[in-house]
Order: C-alpha cells, then sequence, then structure tokens
C-alpha cells in the first residue's frame, strides 16, 4: 500500500500546479469578438544591404545578425546569414512588433572590425491585423574598418 505526503511543501506543490495548469486554460478579453491571445503580436522583416572595407572593396563571408536590440548579438539572433562573393546579403525573418533590432556584421576575416546598428523596423501595415503587425522592409550596408586603421 502507498502512503500519502502529507508535508506542507508537498501540499504546497500539488495546489501550485493546480493553479498554473488553470492558466492554461483560461483567458478573458474586454471584447468577446476578440480573440484572445497569449504573448505579443509579431512582423516579418526583411533586412538587405552590402559589407564593403573602407576602401570599397566587397567582404564575402561576413556573418550578418539580426537580433534584438538589449541582447548581446552572440547568444540570440531573429536570423544568420552570411555575405555572398559581392559582399551583398539578405535577411528574412519575423519579430516582435515595433521593436528596434540590432544588426551585427562579423567579418569572416580577423584584420576587419566588426560592426552594428540600432534600426527601426517601419511595418507595412498594409498586410496587418490583430496579432500580425505587417512586414518591414530596410537596406543596411556596412563599411568596415580595418583594424590597423584605428591604432593610428
Amino acid at each position: 500500500m502507498k502512503l500519502i505526503d502529507l508535508r506542507p511543501s508537498s501540499f504546497l506543490t500539488a495546489i501550485c500546479s493546480a493553479l498554473l495548469s488553470l492558466l492554461g486554460f483560461g483567458c478573458s478579453a474586454i471584447n468577446p469578438d476578440e480573440p484572445c491571445m497569449y504573448g505579443m503580436p509579431t512582423g516579418d522583416f526583411e533586412i538587405k544591404g552590402s559589407v564593403t572595407t573602407e576602401e570599397g572593396e566587397a567582404v564575402a563571408d561576413a556573418e550578418i545578425r539580426v537580433t534584438h536590440r538589449d541582447v548581446p548579438s552572440g547568444e540570440f539572433s531573429f536570423t544568420t546569414v552570411a555575405t555572398d562573393i559581392e559582399g551583398q546579403y539578405f535577411a528574412k525573418g519575423e519579430s516582435y512588433a515595433d521593436r528596434e533590432v540590432k544588426v551585427v556584421c562579423l567579418p569572416s576575416t580577423p584584420e576587419l572590425e566588426a560592426d552594428s546598428v540600432i534600426v527601426t523596423l517601419n511595418y507595412n501595415k498594409e498586410n496587418a491585423s490583430f496579432w500580425y503587425a505587417g512586414d518591414a522592409k530596410e537596406i543596411v550596408n556596412f563599411k568596415l574598418k580595418s583594424k590597423d586603421s584605428k591604432q593610428e
């Protein structure tokens, strides 16, 4: 015969588990005609551009990351792409609506400095809905400095 654990901590754990499971089933809306959802609205983005040196030479195989503005670029990114042989890139993804994103450029050669820029995504509201912010298209070009020129 199995004994029931009657310690206060076990009882409290069981009550908390039951209450947390109810959170997934309960939802209320001010207007009953609107859908009730959890989370944040999102939107699609397209960011394209080129990566060159200060001298105008194309930088191939540079890694482009689109991240949250406040998150270190190596920890999380919406999308990661590489530049082609002509230094061109095209990043496509989804992010939280009405947010700024950070576009980070990490060159494949150690002679060049990495760079980043904060971009405000301007969503086209034409295709927007209650939970979808629309789509945004931005152009971000990078001119990377060489590490030697920074020391002068």
